[in-house]
């Protein structure tokens, strides 16, 4: 007997009629904006990328601290909070908040010059650095960065600022002295986090995301080394099977020199079957050792992956990483588990020595931590960034959920006190949801929480999974971004979850933590805390909303209703029929586009929102369409996914850039 929903036929004769009716809707709104002559100009506060990042309840009340610095005496710690948008200086000797700086908009790193007298802080919303003098705390200038600017460093001599641009995938390099920026170096996947080398020959990058590749691969990340006499890339490191690596520390030479990137280690071409027996999702450091020069003096590294997990219980999302001046002592953030782990460096290079002669693989071993951990110490909420202190006595972690400073007595290993930074005690219904948001204890044996899969605030990892469905091993399907998805219900690729309670209350209990997982009033402050999630500044469109020329005639390639022959195009074959403006750029329905595979069990799939389409690659269900063009010169032979095969290269160009307003 069929259910209340009638014959597959019938259903999908019922999506194409919807579709049609929002496309008639669509028409007739294209229409009039087709009929001005000049440019249009769209107000940038209310459209997808081109609005700011809003100040919604909550967000600018807290903290949350995301980033450390500390004075070469010691005695004073800089603290950059990325909610208020301010840089706070504590003074260490009293363990209280004595100054704050306002800096730009979503600050999230921070550098210091050799000599100690500048502080520079990234302003991922801005664009931008801020630099303020370290003594006066006046803020001298703002410096121009890329795109979403995160991670930061000088040079040994103070003459050039190098800047992690996450969303422009580059390293900007800025003369200190003109504050110009000289080029721009291509890094690699969302590059977040830079470090300069003990020597300062080279400054490290890491990217969060691996490098785009097709979905049934292991992921590749990066490590992107580059050549500071020569201002280039010298090397790019592969660090093979994870994703999300973070902050960078060095151990000196007489520690062996060892380069840390924390990292996730995702098995996400097996069926989420595998959750329950441990394993899915691992955590730990990267390893990297310059192992010789090369005749053009590049160098080649040697990268080992050790997991700091134990066999039965995980510390996941691994975020910030420092070592004690003499190398003795590394220390690691689990800011799921709400821990730092203790590692000893002496024992760490032990390891590695007898697996190299053994030539043992640790990728995949779950005994590492044993022989190397001596301790995992709590810490506040959500532990971000952490560095320790010249003198090697104490170290300060960053807890950005509870707007709190742990310090941690590194004789001892032990946390001596908290340094309250001033944010509300009063929680906020999302607040109560980012906290759950990033919290793995909900997940069986703490393997991930929201934020594992969702790094960077609801960012899409931009890997495929293989869910759990009937047939094990069918259905994979890639990651999908949470930012700005209020109002585009339903969810999931099949479209079967028609509201966010159910997408993150029984169906992630069940098939993805193996867990009670949230109870009900957890459920709406987390769902809460999700639809606040926003776009931020498009780059890609004007201050005034004005459109280039080539981004105007690829909005009239989207609005087309005839082919370049003048023949009418079906509706179901117009690109706004499924992406109407009035709801998020999707019709919210699941639709037949001609991209499945002989490895789904499905061929109507959820028409997903445009907005933000270009930080969202790859694309398609599958994750097959690695940048905008292929979804249409590769994965769209019979024009089912919109009339392509009339366009040429130049309609096709001006298309994309007319996407990337969006």
């Amino acid at each position: 007997m069929m259910g209340r929903r009638g014959s597959p036929v019938a259903q999908m004769k019922r999506w194409e009629e919807a579709a049609i009716g929002i496309a008639a809707i669509a028409m007739i709104l294209a229409s009039l904006l087709m009929v001005a002559t000049k440019p249009v100009r769209v107000s940038a506060a209310g459209r997808g990328m081109g609005a700011t990042v809003e100040r919604l309840e909550g967000r600018a009340w807290y903290l949350s601290p995301v980033a450390l610095q500390i004075s070469h005496d010691g005695l004073w710690l800089y603290v950059v909070c990325e909610d208020s948008d301010v840089m706070l200086v504590v003074d260490t000797r009293a363990g209280r908040v004595v100054r704050s700086v306002e800096v730009g908009k979503r600050p999230k790193g921070i550098a210091i010059s050799p000599d100690g007298k500048t502080l520079y802080v990234s302003d991922e919303a801005s664009n931008a650095v801020t630099e303020i003098d370290a003594q006066s705390f006046a803020v001298r200038r703002t410096l121009a960065a890329g795109w979403g600017p995160v991670g930061l460093t000088t040079d040994r001599a103070g003459e050039v600022l190098y800047v992690a641009n996450t969303l422009g995938n580059d390293v900007s390099v800025i003369d200190l002295r003109t504050g110009m920026e000289r080029k721009r170096l291509e890094a690699g996947h969302y590059p977040e986090y830079v470090a300069l080398s003990r020597d300062g020959s080279r400054v490290y990058v890491a990217n969060l995301l691996a490098r785009l590749a097709a979905p049934d691969q292991p992921p590749v990340s990066e490590l992107t080394v580059i050549d500071c006499a020569k201002q280039v890339v010298a090397a790019r490191v592969d660090v093979q099977g994870v994703i999300q690596m973070r902050h960078i520390a060095e151990l000196p030479a007489s520690a062996g020199g060892y380069v840390l990137v924390p990292f996730m280690r995702p098995k996400n071409l097996n069926p989420l079957v595998q959750i329950p027996q441990g394993g899915y999702l691992t955590h730990g450091v990267a390893v990297i050792r310059p192992a010789r020069e090369s005749a053009d003096g590049a160098g080649s590294y040697r990268v080992s992956e050790v997991l700091l997990d134990n066999i039965d219980h995980y510390y996941a999302d691994g975020f910030g990483v420092a070592a004690t001046v003499e190398g003795r002592w590394a220390l690691v953030t689990a800011s799921g588990a709400d821990v730092v782990s203790v590692v000893d460096a002496v024992k760490l290079r032990g390891l590695l020595v007898r697996s190299a002669a053994r030539r043992m693989e640790l990728a995949n071993r779950l005994d590492s931590a044993n022989a190397i951990v001596e301790g995992r110490v709590a810490t506040g909420r959500n532990p971000t960034d952490v560095i320790a202190s010249a003198d090697g006595r104490f170290a300060y972690i960053a807890n950005r959920m509870d707007d709190t400073i742990s310090v941690m007595d590194m004789t001892r290993r032990q946390m001596v006190s908290t340094i309250d930074l001033g944010g509300p005690k009063e929680l906020t219904r999302r607040r109560r949801g980012e906290r759950l948001f990033y919290n793995a204890s909900y997940c069986y044996q703490g393997q991930m929480a929201c934020a594992t899969c969702h790094p960077h605030e609801g960012l899409s990892d931009g890997l495929a999974w293989s869910l759990e469905t009937p047939q094990l091993g069918r259905d994979v399907v890639e990651n999908r971004t949470l930012y700005s998805i209020a109002g585009t219900e339903p969810f999931k690729w099949n479209g079967k979850n028609p509201d966010l309670e159910t997408q993150d209350g029984p169906r992630t209990a069940m098939y993805i933590f193996r867990s009670q997982g949230f109870n009900s009033s957890e459920v709406e402050d987390l769902v809460g805390y999700i639809f606040s999630l926003h776009l931020g500044q498009n780059p890609h469109v004007a201050a005034d909303g004005t459109l280039t020329e080539a981004q105007a005639r690829g909005r009239a390639v989207f609005f087309r209703d005839k082919s370049s022959s003048g023949a009418v195009i079906p509706p179901m074959q117009r690109c706004y029929t499924c992406h109407s403006p009035l709801t998020h750029f999707t019709s919210r329905v699941q639709v037949n586009v001609g991209t499945a595979t002989k490895y789904d069990t499905i061929s109507a799939f959820d028409v997903p929102q445009l907005e933000g389409v270009v930080m969202k690659p790859p694309y398609l269900h599958n994750g097959e369409a690695l940048e905008l063009e292929d979804i249409w010169t590769l994965f769209n032979p019979e024009d089912k996914h919109g009339l392509t095969s009339d366009m040429n290269k130049a309609q096709l160009n001006d298309l994309i850039e007319y996407l990337k307003t969006l």
